[in-house]
């Protein structure tokens, strides 16, 4: 990935970003690694560092070198400096985590909601915010991530998202949160989000290619691409739910229910959904080896393998992750029951790792990856590749909204 800087005076915004997002994914570095790193001159590094320490979002720390004269100066990020609060919103639940600026969660919150009703949601959505915000206490909230569904535009010929989410179409969410809650917002898909989680402080954690399989009320998929979200021409890479499948592959019997679903495996063991969401219901007939759920964990891992070598071939990422909203040990099953995978690019022989993995960070990962977007708009200098625009009536300036860093 390049980090190269500019030494023109119109890019002191974009370099300031890029000193502190280099401190912030080090966790400790020096002036001279910085100049090193960026190509930018020492003094442009003096006066940036000097700017980011004067206004609390770094600190110094004198460490001994083992070498004769004054010990090293070591710059860190001030994690204090501010917070971010990530949510995720799935059917009848919202998870809300607040982050200091390492991406360390602070506290957590969860409320039901009526996810068909997308006003009374995110007047739900807004009071958490309120409260993660106030845990905060001193540190600013920079602002919030929001994960959810996001394929329900109607600029299709039909409709294609998740079922029950239509409605959402209909109303503009950051705009929306952003009036009830006054902190800039930020939508992202949710396994997008789970995939920056995951990238941030989780199993994908030194990578810079990768793709996140999400598994829970629908499929998709988080592309990383140079260590950040690829989002493709009109936000939707990723949609993997949508594909089509082999009729042995897809049973006539689960009709219109998208492949790997929690509807899916409903279906297969004659049971309504809402049971399967209740707290253990999945874990206890994974220990019974229901059969029903047997039966889809072969199918799925069927699927799987077919799906892995197509990711492999398309983007070259260097692992395949698997997470989402099903319980670890079924999830971890289906990767097990995966192997072998088929042959692709990614069967290399100087791996250092397996190409099928199980994610880290389970049910919660999109929620903290959601809680991760306002730190990367303030503080990357590759901020613009995220999703700024989505669930807005119109354009907003990203540079004004998001400056926390740039200043």
């Amino acid at each position: 990935m390049s980090v190269t800087g500019n030494n023109h005076a119109y890019s002191g915004r974009y370099n300031r970003r890029l000193v502190f997002d280099l401190v912030r994914s080090k966790g400790a570095t020096s002036r001279g690694e910085l100049v090193a790193t960026t190509g930018l001159q020492t003094q442009t590094i003096s006066n940036i560092t000097r700017d980011l320490l004067d206004r609390g979002l770094l600190r110094e720390e004198s460490r001994p070198d083992g070498s004769r004269g004054a010990p090293q100066k070591i710059l860190t990020l001030e994690s204090n400096a501010g917070c971010s609060i990530g949510l995720h919103v799935d059917r009848d639940i919202v998870v809300g985590v607040a982050c200091d600026l390492s991406g360390r969660e602070i506290t957590r919150s969860t409320k039901r909601l009526n996810w068909r009703d997308p006003q009374a949601s995110v007047e739900s959505m807004a009071s958490i915010v309120s409260e993660l915000a106030a845990a905060g206490k001193d540190a600013p909230a920079w602002g919030v991530g929001i994960a959810m569904p996001t394929l329900q535009e109607a600029d299709y010929e039909q409709y294609v998202g998740s079922p029950g989410w239509q409605e959402w179409s209909r109303i503009d969410v950051a705009d929306a949160l952003e009036d009830a809650c006054g902190l800039p917002v930020i939508v992202e898909n949710d396994a997008t989000a789970a995939a920056i989680a995951e990238l941030q402080a989780g199993e994908a954690t030194g990578l810079s290619h990768f793709v996140y399989i999400f598994v829970g009320h629908g499929l998709g998929a988080g592309i990383i691409i140079d260590g950040l979200p690829f989002q493709g021409a009109f936000n939707n890479a990723g949609e993997i739910g949508l594909l089509s499948w082999p009729a042995e592959l897809k049973p006539e019997e689960t009709g219109a229910a998208t492949p790997f679903s929690l509807e899916e495996v409903a279906i297969m063991i004659s049971c309504d959904p809402l049971r399967l969401e209740e707290p253990g219901a999945l874990e206890k007939l994974y220990q019974a080896r229901d059969a029903g759920l047997m039966r889809w964990l072969e199918l799925s891992s069927a699927r799987l393998r077919q799906l892995v070598a197509m990711i492999e071939n398309m983007f070259d990422p260097q692992a395949v992750f698997v997470g989402g909203t099903f319980p670890a040990a079924i999830l971890s099953s289906l990767v097990d029951r995966a192997y072998p995978l088929l042959p692709s690019v990614a069967a290399r022989k100087d791996r250092d790792g397996p190409r099928l993995r199980l994610a880290q960070l389970g049910a919660s990962a999109s929620a903290i990856g959601a809680a991760m977007l306002p730190i990367i708009a303030h503080g990357s200098p590759d901020f613009r590749r995220l999703s700024l625009m989505r669930g807005r009536k119109g354009p907003v300036d990203p540079e004004t909204r998001f400056d926390r860093v740039a200043g």
